[in-house]
């Protein structure tokens, strides 16, 4: 796209003045990446509502997916929609890299909710919905263990919004990763608001070292003054992939 039509678009349609990375939808993306290859199983972490493991499942009719969600709040629902769906399965567990227990940070807005303390930055994006309403005990699960228990589980693409804590989730999940995994999308952070949060550089690395390459980046989100604060990132591993 040229800079005069990208500026248009920006500042016509988008309403932004910020760089644009991607017009693209990201899951149409994925499902065009991976359309000769075999998707058994998605793994969505932070699944909130379950919408997103409900698109993935129309891309992947043949997958079965994994909704990881520790919030309380969204229980009702994805028991409800794997009712309606075989192939849809909840999972009230946290990801991490180790097994246990841990707080949940459950905050006035449910899209802030952590396992990560909020910090003064999320305060200022949020000033709302930043404030900590509860702190609640959850299950902590890592990847490998969790595919180990349930017959060794193939996934082959990976969905992260948990705030944050996603690399301690990828790090519990190596095994998988290199295994099985084709595609993750991924939050990535480039100025984090959460205490201990991981940077997009520190995200990219440890892709890198799994022999997965960035395909592409989107949705860039910024602070009021212009700072940029986190987007989503695209991994593939380019081995697994039929073309």
């Amino acid at each position: 796209m040229s800079n005069q039509l990208s500026s248009w678009v920006k500042k016509k349609i988008l309403k932004k003045d910020q760089n644009l990375l991607s017009l693209n939808d990201p899951y149409m993306v994925i499902e065009k990446i991976l359309k000769n290859t075999r998707v058994n199983g998605i793994l969505d972490a932070g699944a909130s509502n379950g919408r997103i493991s409900r698109v993935l499942l129309k891309s992947f009719p043949k997958a079965r997916a994994y909704a990881f969600e520790p919030n309380p709040m969204y229980k009702e629902l994805l028991e409800i929609y794997a009712r309606e769906d075989a192939r849809f399965h909840p999972q009230y567990l946290a990801l991490s890299d180790h097994e246990g227990s841990a707080d949940l940070f459950i905050t006035e807005s449910p899209g802030n909710t952590s396992l990560l303390s909020p910090g003064e930055r999320l305060k200022e994006i949020d000033p709302q919905g930043a404030g900590v309403k509860e702190r609640r005990s959850v299950e902590l699960v890592t990847i490998d263990e969790w595919a180990r228990r349930n017959n060794d589980l193939t996934i082959e693409v990976m969905k992260f919004d948990i705030q944050g804590a996603e690399l301690q989730a990828l790090q519990g999940g190596a095994e998988v990763l290199h295994k099985s995994t084709c595609a993750v999308y991924i939050e990535v952070w480039f100025n984090t608001p959460y205490q201990g949060g991981a940077l997009y550089s520190e995200i990219d690395l440890f892709f890198r070292k799994l022999d997965f390459i960035l395909y592409d980046l989107f949705k860039p989100k910024y602070s009021k003054d212009g700072l940029i604060m986190w987007a989503n990132a695209l991994y593939v591993d380019p081995a697994k992939i039929k073309v």
